[in-house]
């Protein structure tokens, strides 16, 4: 269950970098320096990843 918030509440900062008009790198910097200790940069790219290609993985957005 932890996962699923954990992978919710990414994906949720991820959109709203995008909608701010952050690179995808920005994003990624930005996620990482706010979930220190928290989230794992591996999986951090991965959400990035998909917010930013949704058409990889529909069904995870």
């Amino acid at each position: 269950m932890f996962g699923e918030l954990e992978h919710s509440c990414l994906l949720k900062m991820a959109i709203e970098c995008k909608q701010m008009g952050l690179s995808q790198s920005e994003s990624l910097a930005s996620i990482i320096e706010q979930t220190h200790g928290f989230s794992s940069p591996f999986k951090i790219q991965q959400v990035v990843n998909t917010a930013y290609n949704p058409g990889l993985n529909p069904d995870l957005i």
